[in-house]
């Protein structure tokens, strides 16, 4: 049994030996210190070719320019290919505006624009205005048309959705389906022309007791 233990040991330390040389190998200093010992003595091992068979001593020189020519090349080639996959990376386009809220927020705020005559309900019924703030953009025809608001109060809503579900202002802008006015909400015009303003207090406050406190 002693013998079999010893065997048994010796076959783990060399496990255990075996794991700390691979983690020291992927460690990218050790990479790049291998690749230079790698390097130095491929050019040793060429230029005691050369001397050795009696070539002139610029051949050495020609070898070394050259090795390093092609080594410069390779290295601008690779770095080139790296930044173009970085300056191409797939951004995933914005397909919903996504508000998780109960629909009954969304409701009542849809009452409110609509008691204050600020939405053109002929053109955005609540199942409209509900479907463009929840569903895909491809899944729905639908549009909100705000009416007789200034930017301030457009904005005023609109930060609160961003408050509350992280939704940016170019999120709105990008779903083409906001409009004031006939002309699409942008995110440039929510940040210059609403903070020319503030809303008024009665506007802010019925928006406010739309969310749960």
């Amino acid at each position: 049994m002693n013998i079999i233990d010893e065997i048994i040991d010796r076959l783990d330390a060399l496990d255990k030996f075996k794991e700390r040389v691979k983690t020291w190998y992927y460690f990218r200093d050790t990479q790049v210190a291998l690749a230079i010992v790698l390097f130095l003595i491929l050019i040793g091992a060429v230029l005691y070719f050369i001397f050795d068979v009696g070539l002139p001593w610029y051949w050495s020189l020609i070898f070394v320019c050259s090795l390093c020519i092609g080594i410069f090349y390779l290295l601008v080639r690779f770095t080139k290919k790296e930044r173009k996959n970085i300056g191409t990376v797939a951004v995933e386009p914005i397909k919903t505006i996504g508000l998780d809220f109960n629909r009954m927020v969304l409701d009542n705020i849809y009452y409110v624009l609509r008691g204050y005559e600020k939405i053109d309900v002929e053109k955005t019924g609540i199942d409209n205005f509900h479907s463009v703030l929840t569903q895909r953009f491809e899944e729905t025809d639908s549009e909100i048309h705000f009416t007789d608001m200034s930017w301030a109060e457009v904005r005023y809503l609109l930060e609160k959705f961003k408050e509350k579900c992280g939704v940016e202002y170019s999120t709105f802008e990008r779903s083409n389906k906001l409009f004031l006015e006939g002309k699409p909400v942008t995110a440039r015009k929510l940040s210059n022309n609403g903070l020319r303003k503030h809303p008024a207090k009665y506007f802010t406050d019925k928006i406010d007791n739309c969310f749960p406190k």
